[in-house]
């Protein structure tokens, strides 16, 4: 039973009710302020929400990793573009998609990939740059991240004609990855030679500075059997 006794005018509280007037630990504050947060929270602002003291929030979110471990838990906690997140664990993504009736998205094509490199590394780009530094026209691959936000615009670039927008990777692009934040991916100069490097950003310092009407030898984008852009 969960109701208070009462005797003789003296009121006994069960567990439950003790339960309920209790005070949550920092750990129960913090896990309840992500719960309700559809994005990551960042540490300013799980601080704010709070009022913990960050020494004292950043041990909660160690308690909360280790009890929401992959090991033992459908849920994890990340740390991923720049904040805190629950997720179920990947381990378990079968399952969950079974119960929600619907399949992964179809995976990015290599030309998709190569065009978040190019933002991703040299960004922000207009399409323009983009069509450069790949040597092909990228337009529909663009098109198609925008449409499944990892791609966004980012501002204009006030120095070309025409002021064409800049376009930058979002933050479902380093939650699809991962990634904490730029950072967390590899140096360029470890994964790309640096001569290359230097002809791919002079294409685009070379193209970006012609007027937008110029024609120039873009080869355009080979068609796709069968498959995402």
């Amino acid at each position: 039973m969960n109701e208070e006794r009462h005797d003789e005018g003296i009121t006994y509280p069960t567990a439950a009710s003790r339960s309920v007037t209790a005070s949550p630990g920092a750990a129960a504050l913090i896990e309840a302020v992500l719960l309700v947060s559809p994005r990551p929270v960042t540490l300013p602002s799980l601080l704010s929400a709070t009022a913990l003291p960050e020494p004292e929030a950043r041990a909660a979110i160690e308690e909360l990793r280790e009890r929401y471990s992959p090991a033992l838990s459908g849920i994890v906690l990340r740390e991923v573009a720049g904040g805190f997140q629950f997720a179920t664990n990947s381990l378990c993504s079968a399952a969950v998609e079974r119960f929600r009736e619907e399949a992964r998205p179809a995976p990015l094509s290599g030309a998709a990939h190569e065009v978040l490199s190019c933002v991703l590394y040299l960004g922000p780009l207009t399409r323009t740059g983009i069509n450069a530094a790949r040597g092909v026209n990228s337009d529909a691959v663009v098109r198609n991240l925008i449409d499944r936000n990892l791609l966004v615009e980012a501002g204009r670039d006030q120095d070309r004609p025409g002021a064409p927008a800049l376009l930058d990777v979002t933050e479902d692009f380093l939650l699809a990855t991962g990634a904490k934040s730029r950072d967390d991916f590899p140096a360029l100069d470890d994964v790309v030679d640096p001569e290359e490097i230097s002809r791919v950003r002079e294409r685009v310092r070379g193209r970006v500075g012609k007027l937008d009407g110029e024609h120039e030898s873009v080869r355009p984008e080979p068609t796709l059997q069968g498959g995402e852009e």
